[in-house]
């Protein structure tokens, strides 16, 4: 199939390329409306419920041509943040991190949406465009998919992947030392990952990674999300 990272000498690697999407086809006139300067019709096998893609050279003809760069995975700032203070017996740490600028590429999406008859999003098909609901945002369910609305690469799967996310949340009490047996007693909780703020749909904005590629990086191909998990502590010193 057509890859999503294009390589070229003195450019910048694994940004994706591909056609524009410029939304979906809410009916029949706006199919018909899609045209060159000369009245044809860019899209012969649309129908409403298609993704519309930008015919980019302006040749009236959709193919390869019309390909270009549709998303860059390098973050333009990344940035990192801790803090930690104590007062009287507690203590507490937090550490967050953070990209900004950066996109990813959506495959999963594109897998998961419906296009393959099998493994949809729960929540999806409510989403899909039907007759019955033609202001919806995800292509029409097709078999044959004529249009290539799952299967061409485009800036439809493409999304904003910044995010800041908490990396580590703990509090912490000590005992005063002595109470317990001489010993200086230590009680922690502790949060790993408990929440991210992001725009991007998928799963997880921090691990999109094509089988565990550094090149295809940005890809999120079914990438397993970083786990949230909850401890528990006790420290003991004598």
């Amino acid at each position: 199939g057509d890859q999503i990272i294009r390589k070229e000498d003195g450019g910048e690697i694994s940004r994706f390329y591909g056609y524009i999407a410029d939304g979906i086809f809410r009916n029949w006139t706006e199919v018909y409306a899609h045209t060159d300067e000369n009245g044809k019709m860019i899209q012969a096998s649309a129908q409403p419920g298609d993704i519309r893609f930008k015919d980019h050279n302006h040749d009236g003809t959709l193919d390869e041509n019309d390909k270009t760069w549709i998303g860059n995975p390098y973050p333009d700032l990344m940035a990192g943040f801790n803090f930690g203070f104590k007062y009287k017996n507690f203590d507490f740490t937090t550490n967050f991190y953070s990209t900004i600028g950066n996109d990813i590429f959506n495959k999963t999406k594109a897998l998961y949406s419906g296009g393959n008859g099998q493994n949809v999003y729960a929540g999806t098909l409510n989403k899909v465009w039907s007759s019955e609901n033609i202001s919806n945002d995800i292509p029409r369910l097709s078999i044959s998919d004529l249009n290539q609305n799952y299967n061409r690469i485009s800036s439809f799967y493409v999304e904003d992947g910044s995010y800041l996310r908490c990396k580590l949340l703990q509090i912490g009490y000590t005992l005063p030392k002595g109470l317990v047996y001489g010993t200086e007693l230590r009680f922690s909780f502790s949060a790993q990952n408990p929440f991210t703020i992001t725009g991007y749909s998928g799963m997880d904005p921090e691990r999109p990674q094509m089988d565990g590629s550094v090149i295809e990086t940005g890809i999120d191909g079914i990438a397993y999300p970083n786990p949230r998990t909850f401890l528990f502590g006790i420290d003991f010193k004598f």
